[in-house]
Parts: C-alpha cells; sequence; structure tokens
C-alpha cells in the first residue's frame, strides 16, 4: 500500500505544529527584524536527526530546502551569546534557525526558523535572548558578479562616447 508524498507531508505539518510550544515566535527575535518566522518549536531540532522537521517548518516561511544538512552553515556553542556571527556573508532574503535553550528570557529548549532580508551584505545577526545555543543559515543569495561581457559592453560604450566627443571637437 503507498502513501503519497502530500499525505506523509501533511502528517509531518500537523506533527511539528503539535510539538509546538505556548511561545510563539516573532519577527523581533532577530535584527535585522525578519519578515517571517515560524517556532517556536520544542527541542533542539537544528540537526540531521530533524531533517522532516526542518523542510516543514522552512516550508512554512515559502523555502523549499533539498534536506542536505552537509550543505548548511552551521553555528555550535552560542553559549547564550545575543550576537550569530555566520562565515558566509548574507545578501537578499535568507533563511535561518536558532535553538534557544534554557538561558535568561528565551522560550526554553525551542528552536525558530526565520526568512530576513539581509540587505547588501551582513555577517551578523542579533538574537533578542539570553540563551542561544546554536544555529544554522540554510540559504541565502550570492553576490552579483557581473560578468565579462558586462565590462566589455561598457568600455565599448565609453569608446563610442569618446569618439562622438572627437568629432564634435573637430566639427
Amino acid at each position: 500500500m503507498k502513501i503519497s508524498r502530500s499525505i506523509l507531508g501533511t502528517a509531518a505539518a500537523f506533527a511539528l505544529a503539535a510539538s509546538a510550544q505556548a511561545t510563539v515566535c516573532s519577527v523581533t527575535d532577530i535584527t535585522p527584524t525578519a519578515q517571517a518566522c515560524a517556532g517556536f518549536y520544542d527541542n533542539n531540532l537544528l540537526n540531521a536527526a530533524n531533517i522532516t522537521e526542518q523542510q516543514t517548518a522552512l516550508a512554512l516561511l515559502g523555502f523549499a530546502w533539498d534536506g542536505n544538512f552537509n550543505t548548511v552553515e552551521k553555528l555550535e556553542g552560542l553559549a547564550g551569546s545575543h550576537t550569530a556571527n555566520f562565515a558566509t556573508l548574507m545578501q537578499g532574503i535568507t533563511y535561518v534557525a536558532f535553538h534557544f535553550g534554557n538561558g535568561n528570557g528565551g522560550p526554553g529548549n525551542a528552536t525558530a526558523f526565520y526568512r530576513l532580508d539581509a540587505g547588501a551584505g551582513l555577517d551578523a545577526i542579533t538574537l533578542a535572548y539570553n540563551a542561544s545555543s546554536n544555529g544554522v543559515l540554510y540559504s541565502t543569495q550570492a553576490a552579483v558578479v557581473p560578468e565579462p561581457e558586462t565590462y566589455a559592453l561598457l568600455l565599448a560604450g565609453l569608446g563610442v562616447l569618446g569618439f562622438v566627443a572627437r568629432r564634435r571637437k573637430h566639427a
């Protein structure tokens, strides 16, 4: 008997929603302010054993993650720090998640997922709670690097402008 993927996905979403604590995440849990958040979900979901739960939460934010936990940037041992410094420069729409332990002011052993606009370049996120444990950077937009043809076109345009200016000068 085959069970369809949509039924399994729906069941996972209900299971994840059922594990949510009474405390709900807020877009102001992080700075810069998130565009959306999903959570808080009980326990630390930021590990290879909870791929389905992570995919379900990220899907609620509009991101389809492939589930490869080896391709994400992981921050471990935050030890209550208010700052999460990622090695990757974040740009544009970015998806991250943080686990908050039982430290001061936090939601108490819970995980939240966030979508934010990192702008032109951001390497750190400020956390509102003094209870951070670990974090994951799932996706960020790559830096835009112009193609060589763009530079060639720019130089050609400048050459044409110079030619036109020189002809007008002699006329």
